[in-house]
């Protein structure tokens, strides 16, 4: 075959192969191509993220407080879902999970990304029923979601937080979405970003019309950090059960001392004698304008005899107001005791009871709009009140909230104890061995969402806050180691103004030498009274919780029997001589102390929302002024009452339970303030540490070892002096001892120390104890020569500090000192500062 045929050929050959593709292109293109684009949509494939399971948080003995387990969730993918089908689907989920379609259709509407989760811990019957009927709901794909749990429920709530849904802010972050659980508080949020692992990734293998055919791949989450912390729960549990215990305590005590007042004389006698009071001032009154008026007639001959009221109006007393704490129309429980607050909702038309000894029922007659602001009237008994949102009225009553249809009220009784607050500090490094708030809660309530009934029970008693860093409270006498601490170290004693009272103002007293003590051994004369002169030349008492005096007592005995006019005295002191030639700046040197431990400034635990505290000075006060601040007064200057008040913890000065309990740390340790900690280290998924938080020291005090001698003695004294015939001795003796000065506390009391502390919240005028509110401190150290815990408790309108707070501050000590075999039944103590 020549060259030319063999090259036609193969010229054929490759015509037909190419004529062949060429009819295979038009056939795929035209004839096939709508079987083709088919088989394309039927291959598109669809990922969706999976959570990933956050760390576990464990106590210092590695028990678990805070886990994951696997469950299942019905998440809703938007981009495989017509607009058209979202009523339709939100319908088809709400029958079938029995949940309110409109609710659900908000939140598909009003999604915060492309995935949500409609339901949560899924049955296996629901996600086989959603998977198998994809027609019916549209979108929806069944997917592994990790569910928090508590297995603890409220032990240790405050210091672990809760989660929840993220918010717009929460959104920005770059591994968080719609789907996320986020921490809200406690360790959950503050520790965020360790605890929240890698999402994983679903691929879905979706039709032309994005239904669900199979599942294509699957990439596993990874598991977020776990927390180790420094938290002993047994510890934990022996501190919330006494905080509860000791608050109902509290209350019990509170309404035996209520009825000891009405032994002593009956409402109607109160009442009776109340409105004969308040004639007779009516009656000096009206004298006193009448004579005002004779006086003006005498030279205005335009005023005529008759225009003289000789006879007073109808005086009518409030029960409320006369009564205080005695009124019977204030809130009880079924049981008969004092709540602080209850939440009362009146609809429109209807009634509701006010519990109380003499129980009240109010009416809600009508609801108008003025101006915009919604405006409620009631009916009680034969009075009507018209009230807005925020208003107090009848007493007892705040309005929370006027909506259309009804009023959301709050009943008070703000004599009851509110609440109970305490932490175990670990004074040689700072770490936090327990911390709570007592009312509490379990955080197990906020993974599947809070109903609206458990978030207003909850948060009308503020269970969700944690006080301890929370809470800010005058220390009371508590904060009279840090005058203590001042005075031993700047060898700086009050005056020696000589026996009785210590009257600056008292002729008797001038040809007296106005020289101070020189030593913390010297005896000081502290007797009941205090009185010392105003700028304006008037005289000022100030009275010592101890009535009949404690006689003469040295620096150690003024801090083991709470002698307020020792303390009193050092401050004045450093007020009349603020501009010597010391060169110290003795104006602001108590305050300086006070900073030194950590006073007035955040700690810096890795806990959320710790407030700062108050030491107030000049500046301060001046700011506040100039700001018409209601903390201050509004006229006059930053005065030597002012600094008196900062030494024994009154005033403005403001302090939080975990700043006390450090603040202790650093006297009794020798000086080093530590940044207190909850969080020991962070542990991966097989129990590695993968970050050690370490010890942190804010600052060194230089105080004298002789200095922290004495105070621990002087604390151990607080606790284990029973004084004498003519002594007091310590103030928190009562709850370590019984009457007959029997041990009650167990083995070990000699290394117990302490400082109790009575906080004023609301004054009473004489002796009418009955309207006294005070806030009930107790500080406790052990061992005390080599302090391994201190204690810090504070019961809200608890009463004095000896009564309540070192009873349940005993407890706990057992306890720690002990075992749980040591602690023995909580039983109130006396009255002591």
């Amino acid at each position: 075959m020549t060259s030319g045929v063999r090259t036609s050929i193969l010229g054929l050959v490759f015509a037909a192969l190419l004529g062949v593709l060429v009819l295979r292109l038009w056939t795929m293109q035209v004839t096939d191509a709508e079987a083709y684009e088919t088989r394309a949509l039927h291959n598109q494939v669809r990922i969706v993220p999976t959570p990933a399971p956050r760390g576990d948080i464990f106590d210092a003995n590695m028990v678990k407080l805070a886990g994951t387990r696997s469950a299942l969730a019905a998440v809703v993918d938007l981009a495989l879902v017509e607009n058209g089908e979202l009523e339709m689907l939100s319908r088809n989920l709400a029958a079938f999970l029995d949940e309110d379609s409109a609710s659900i259709l908000d939140d598909l509407e009003n999604a915060r990304g492309p995935q949500v989760t409609v339901a949560r811990d899924l049955t296996e019957y629901q996600a086989t029923f959603l998977a198998e009927h994809r027609e019916t709901f549209p979108g929806v794909n069944i997917v592994p979601q990790p569910i928090r749990v508590y297995p603890l429920g409220e032990v240790g709530a405050h210091v672990l937080g809760y989660i929840g849904r993220p918010t717009a802010e929460d959104l920005e972050r770059e591994n968080v979405n719609g789907n996320t659980n986020v921490g809200k508080a406690g360790v959950e949020a503050f520790y965020d970003e360790q605890l929240l692992g890698t999402e994983g990734l679903v691929q879905y293998q979706v039709d032309a019309e994005r239904k669900v055919l199979s599942l294509a791949a699957e990439e596993a989450p990874t598991a977020g950090g776990s927390l180790v912390l420094t938290i002993d729960i047994e510890a934990q549990a022996q501190l919330q059960q006494s905080l509860k215990d000791g608050l109902l305590l509290a209350r019990s005590d509170e309404m035996e001392q209520r009825a000891s007042e009405l032994a002593k004389q009956s409402i109607a006698e109160r009442l009776v004698e109340a409105q004969i009071e308040a004639e007779e001032q009516a009656r000096q009154d009206a004298i006193a304008d009448a004579s005002t008026a004779e006086e003006s007639s005498a030279t205005d001959p335009g005023v005529d005899d008759d225009d003289v009221v000789l006879d007073p109006e109808p005086v009518k007393v409030d029960p409320a107001t006369v009564l205080a704490s005695l009124y019977p129309g204030l809130p009880i429980d079924s049981n008969g005791v004092c709540v602080p607050v209850q939440r009362v909702t009146v609809p429109l038309g209807g009634d509701a009871s006010l519990s109380g000894v003499d129980p009240r029922f109010i009416r809600l007659d009508s609801i108008a709009d003025t101006d915009g602001t919604l405006f409620a009237t009631f009916t009680i008994g034969q009075e009507k009140f018209t009230v807005k949102d925020n208003q107090s009225f009848a007493s007892t009553l705040q309005v929370l909230e006027v909506q259309e249809d009804k009023v959301i009220l709050y009943h008070l009784d703000k004599w009851c104890p509110v609440r109970a607050v305490g932490t175990v500090l670990d004074p040689t490094d700072g770490s936090v061995i327990a911390m709570a708030s007592y009312p509490s809660y379990d955080p197990t309530a906020f993974v599947d969402g809070l109903s609206d009934d458990q978030w207003a029970e909850l948060s009308t008693v503020s269970a969700f806050q944690n006080f301890a860093v929370q809470g800010l409270y005058a220390p009371a006498s508590t904060f009279k180691t840090v005058p203590y601490v001042l005075a031993m170290e700047e060898n700086y004693y009050p005056m020696d103004r000589g026996l009785g009272d210590k009257q600056l103002v008292d002729d008797e007293q001038e040809g007296l030498p106005s020289v101070p003590l020189t030593s913390d051994t010297d005896e000081y004369n502290c007797s009941g009274e205090f009185k010392f002169e105003l700028n304006d030349g008037t005289t000022q008492t100030k009275r010592d919780w101890l009535s009949r005096g404690h006689g003469g007592l040295d620096l150690h005995g003024a801090l083991v029997e709470s002698c307020d006019l020792y303390f009193w005295d050092i401050a004045l002191r450093l007020w009349e001589e603020r501009k010597d030639d010391s060169g110290l700046d003795k104006e602001n040197l108590l305050q300086k102390y006070a900073r030194d431990f950590g006073f007035g400034t955040a700690s810096g635990i890795d806990l959320p929302f710790e407030r700062d505290g108050l030491v107030p000075d000049r500046a301060w006060f001046q700011a506040e002024q100039s700001a018409d601040s209601p903390r201050v007064r509004p006229d006059g200057p930053w005065v030597g009452g002012d600094l008196m008040d900062i030494a024994v913890g009154q005033g403005a000065m403001l302090t939080t339970p975990l700043q006390m309990a450090n603040g202790y740390a650093a006297m009794v340790n020798g000086g080093t303030l530590f940044e207190p900690r909850v969080v020991s280290h962070i542990v991966d998924s097989e129990g590695n540490t993968i970050e050690t938080l370490p010890t942190t020291i804010v600052r060194e005090i230089d105080i004298s070892p002789r200095t922290v001698q004495w105070l621990r003695a002087d604390l151990q004294r607080v606790v284990n002096d029973l004084g004498s015939a003519d002594k007091y001795g310590g103030t928190g003796k009562s709850a370590f001892y019984d009457s007959r000065g029997t041990n009650i506390f167990g083995e070990g009391v000699e290394t117990i120390g302490g400082k109790t502390g009575t906080g004023e919240v609301i004054k009473s005028p004489g002796s009418e104890a009955f309207r006294e509110v005070d806030n009930a401190w107790f500080i406790g150290v052990a061992p005390i020569n080599n302090p391994e815990f201190v204690v810090s408790i504070v019961v809200e309108r608890g009463g004095s500090g000896g009564r309540v707070a070192a009873p349940i501050a005993r407890q706990v000590l057992q306890y720690l000192m002990n075992g749980p075999e040591g602690v023995t039944e909580l039983r109130a103590g006396l009255d002591a500062d």
